[in-house]
């Protein structure tokens, strides 16, 4: 169990800097040459400081921004596909399927842009991989914002294989705090509480926009949005990178190539390897149930968009919530390894929770019932969200730890690829489980089932690791 110092830090996670002062009569010994180094250094120290934490205020601000853009599409989507779907003559047994492959394309794009962003910022440095990626982020809005088929909106996907702010985030947090696990740990989670501050504002915003007859207004919202991100990465962040390079010639010699090499030799060491096998099997789970709860919500429970996406936003302002004010106790408390745990056995638990209560209001359902049966799945939602929560902030938090801060860069290009491989089969596992019954209601059981079942194989899989690093160290000693 892992425990950590919370005490001297100050609001942005960063540790505080303590300057000793001399007695005056032992600084009277000094030469001027001497007490002009310590100022210079104490200066140098003290505009250090004011970088880091000037970096992470315009990165919050930057994770508000992407997440609003990006969740103001996310209750619209169904029901575009849907739109799209319906003109070219599809079927309701089409449209989950036209929506499954939507999502599984997106996330193989995602799958080959990961890396590719873990590079750059090895390469061009933070400042510069923010800037590439708040542009591409635009152009896929842009491109969404006119797509009236559907070969239009899996376009708007392509641009997004360079779309992983929060990689470049996440990038930044490593950088201001150092090496500080404790620091890291709770600047990660305040960058969770950026995004979910954005992402609770999106769903509702963009659920009541689709419900008032413009499907699209959100996109454009999202173009502008993204572009401000593009001239605040420009002008505040910081341009350096991850990877060390001593000499022009010596980065010459570094190819594409070897750099790919180099993450997937970082991904497969003993102490890195057991936690990206977690995040890639439990990021297939949690892709087969956000692609299929949606699915159930707004066909069999008949969800418009304001009420999909008030059960989101509820579930993010939770999540912002909780990382703003537990986070950095509970990472005292029980440490990155309990709140895995935690997480895990969470979602196990809540998994079966929900197909209970769709279930049960799917063959109570009626007009009179709809707001209670909101409150329901919302609540339930609410849970499901902290967990996974807990679960991705203590898994990024321990691999980040394995690591040299010369490593982070490519470690987290390699995870957010991985979790983004997951994401390509999920879509279509959570369709075809829905498919597999006579209605997407008794689907949605073997949905839970799988996930639950899944979950607590991970748990087991991760404390047997464990053990096994625990009982070889021993030896050694």
């Amino acid at each position: 169990m892992n425990h950590c110092d919370f005490g001297d830090r100050d609001s942005l996670g960063l540790k505080k800097k303590t300057i000793s002062v001399a007695p005056s009569e032992q600084s009277d010994k000094r030469s001027p040459r001497m007490r002009s180094s310590m100022e210079t250094d104490h200066e140098a120290r003290t505009n250090d400081s004011q970088k880091d934490r000037i970096a992470l205020l315009v990165t919050y601000l930057n994770i508000v921004l992407y997440a609003l853009c990006f969740q103001l599409q996310r209750p619209v989507e169904p029901f575009l596909v849907t739109s799209l779907s319906t003109q070219a003559g599809g079927n309701s047994a089409q449209v989950s399927k036209t929506y499954g492959q939507l999502q599984s394309f997106f996330n193989a794009v995602q799958t080959i842009g990961s890396p590719l962003v873990g590079i750059l910022l090895d390469r061009i440095g933070i400042r510069d991989a923010s800037v590439v990626v708040f542009a591409s982020t635009a152009l896929s809005y842009l491109i969404l914002a006119y797509a009236t088929d559907m070969n239009l909106l899996f376009l708007s996907k392509v641009p997004t294989v360079l779309q992983a702010a929060f990689l470049v985030a996440q990038a930044t947090a490593s950088t201001a705090t150092g090496g500080d696990a404790a620091a890291r740990a709770q600047a990660l989670g305040r960058m969770t509480t950026a995004y979910t501050i954005g992402a609770t504002i999106g769903p509702v915003l963009g659920g009541w926009l689709a419900d008032h007859g413009d499907l699209y207004f959100s996109a454009k919202v999202a173009v502008v949005g993204s572009l401000v991100s593009v001239i605040l990465s420009w002008a505040f962040l910081p341009t350096a990178t991850f990877y060390a390079k001593t000499t022009k010639e010596e980065e010459k010699t570094v190819s594409l190539a070897d750099s790919l090499k180099r993450s997937l030799s970082i991904g497969l060491r003993p102490n890195v390897l057991p936690l990206l096998a977690v995040k890639l099997v439990g990021g297939v789970v949690a892709s087969i149930f956000s692609t299929a709860l949606p699915l159930v919500l707004t066909q069999q429970l008949h969800f418009d968009a304001s009420q999909l996406g008030l059960g989101m936003s509820a579930s993010m302002f939770s999540v912002a919530g909780f990382s703003a004010i537990f986070m950095a106790p509970l990472a005292k408390w029980i440490g990155p390894d309990g709140m895995v745990s935690v997480g895990l056995l969470g979602r196990a638990c809540i998994a079966p929770m929900m197909a209970m209560i769709l279930s049960w209001t799917g063959t109570a359902y009626n007009l009179d019932s709809k707001s209670m049966v909101v409150v329901q799945v919302t609540t339930v939602s609410v849970f499901h969200a902290l967990s996974a929560h807990l679960l991705a902030t203590g898994l990024t938090t321990l691999t980040t730890g394995t690591v040299e801060k010369d490593e982070q860069g490519a470690l987290l290009g390699l995870e957010h690829s991985l979790f983004s491989l997951a994401r390509i089969a999920g879509p279509a596992i959570g369709t075809t489980l829905l498919a597999s019954k006579s209605n997407n209601l008794d689907g949605f059981w073997l949905v839970a089932g799988c996930s639950a079942v899944i979950d607590v194989l991970l748990m087991s899989f991760l404390f047997l690791t464990q053990r096994k690093e625990s009982s070889h160290f021993t030896k050694k000693m």
